[in-house]
């Protein structure tokens, strides 16, 4: 095949190229600025098929005209190579770590997914995949955490992220709608709960190749102090329980809490089948979203000695009797009016409140139900001087280590001091001695 052009060396070592034009005749000599004949073909044969001739060769710009001559044939390869969807992500990986891109999308990915989509799936219970994962590593998330991040994706990140893909979803985007007036202006608690309510979902994201890191810079949780929750003293709460109450329940439950620091979602899932002449197991808690019981909140049982134990078991006992669908030793103690279902615990601090403001307590409103729960330890840690063994009882963790030691705590040691310290709080109306067979059938009933 005749090339377009011939090549020629001239005296001074360079090599020149003459092109042959469309008319027949032949261009003016063109240096190519080298003395090596590989390289004066390879810039020759450039040339003849880019039609890209430039007026001087043997000059500065011709290093540069070189080069672009090179990303004219990038582009070129570019328009037309077919391409394997590792090279495409090997080209998008260059691009975002020279700076030249921030994210890329690709069509038909997990990275193409709306934002509103995904949201939508994570934080659904019964889809969720995160909630899934964390089912099968033995971490069970409430209902009512799923249910509390959803409504604030819903108020606050999807109005402003919908109709973007997943994979275009960037640090700045997140900024900036944290940095929204009607965000800032709440209280600095509020807002960690709206960043986690995001960053939780793309952090299982980017674990799971959804999309590339996003380094969350800016949107680092707050340093919130909780103001310290009003509790009761021993003399107060003496009182609020020796006065009359318009409701038997509501201060039923109040005295379970404040004797036993049980939760109120344990208290709702309290049973007959719970309560044992030693004390009450406390292995399970309603669920007011799924209405059924779940695990408790640390997932693990406990036990809790009854420290007035004749007359508070009696109580409950009696309670539960009136159940009237008592037909197994599963019906609730506190029942409602439906089949298997507690009753609500809203009134029980509507009518703490009322019994507190005939006490003459200056705040009543500062009391909430889970105020009982502070009282209980912060109580019991007036006794007993080792953390361990009320966050045993309490079904506290805190930290690493005392989780640690709560659990090798030594049952029947830790059971005897804390009734020692339920005597000389709340008295104890019962012999001291247990009957062994009651205690074996409690220890039995722990272990199952």
């Amino acid at each position: 095949m005749t090339r377009p052009y011939s090549l020629f060396k001239k005296s001074n070592g360079y090599y020149y190229v003459q092109f042959l034009l469309a008319d027949g005749s032949r261009s003016q000599n063109k240096s190519t600025g080298t003395k090596d004949r590989k390289e004066a073909e390879s810039i020759a044969m450039r040339w003849a098929v880019l039609g890209d001739i430039p007026e001087r060769i043997n000059s500065k710009a011709e290093k540069a005209k070189s080069q672009s001559v090179d990303r004219i044939s990038f582009f070129n390869s570019m328009s037309t190579y077919e391409f394997s969807p590792e090279e495409i992500d090997k080209m998008i990986s260059i691009m975002q770590k020279r700076g030249f891109i921030l994210s890329a999308v690709k069509p038909n990915s997990k990275q193409s997914i709306p934002i509103e989509e995904f949201l939508d799936e994570f934080w659904n219970y019964e889809k969720s995949p995160y909630v899934q994962e964390l089912a099968l590593e033995g971490k069970i998330l409430s209902r009512s955490h799923v249910k509390n991040e959803r409504s604030r994706v819903e108020n606050y990140w999807i109005p402003k992220l919908k109709g973007k893909c997943i994979g275009s979803i960037t640090n700045d985007m997140l900024k900036d709608i944290v940095s929204d007036k009607k965000i800032q202006k709440l209280a600095g608690k509020t807002i960690n709960g709206i960043v986690e309510s995001i960053t939780t979902p793309l952090k299982w994201a980017m674990k799971n190749q959804y999309i590339e890191n996003i380094t969350f810079y800016g949107l680092k949780r707050r340093n919130t102090k909780s103001e310290e929750r009003a509790i009761l003293t021993m003399e107060e709460a003496d009182k609020v329980m020796n006065i009359g109450w318009e409701n038997d329940k509501a201060k039923l439950a109040n005295k379970l809490a404040m004797q036993t620091g049980m939760r109120a979602s344990e208290i709702r899932g309290l049973r007959i089948c719970d309560i044992h002449a030693e004390g009450i197991i406390v292995d399970h808690a309603w669920d007011r979203y799924a209405r059924a019981n779940k695990c408790c909140k640390n997932g693990e049982a406990r036990q809790i000695p009854i420290p007035i134990s004749k007359e508070l078991r009696e109580e409950l006992l009696f309670l539960g009797k009136l159940n009237p669908f008592c037909e197994t030793d599963k019906a609730y103690i506190f029942c409602s009016d439906k089949c298997n279902s507690p009753m609500d615990n809203s009134g029980w601090v509507k009518y703490l409140r009322r019994a507190l403001e005939k006490i003459g307590y200056e705040n009543p409103n500062d009391i909430v139900f889970h105020s009982w729960r502070h009282f209980f330890c912060s109580r019991m840690l007036d006794v007993i001087p080792d953390k361990r063994i009320v966050m045993a009882l309490s079904g506290h963790k805190t930290s690493a280590m005392l989780d640690h030691y709560a659990k090798h705590l030594e049952d029947e040691k830790t059971l005897e001091i804390v009734r020692q310290a339920m005597k000389e709080l709340f008295g104890d109306n019962e012999q001291d001695s247990v009957d062994n067979a009651a205690k074996q059938a409690f220890k039995d009933k722990l272990s199952a």
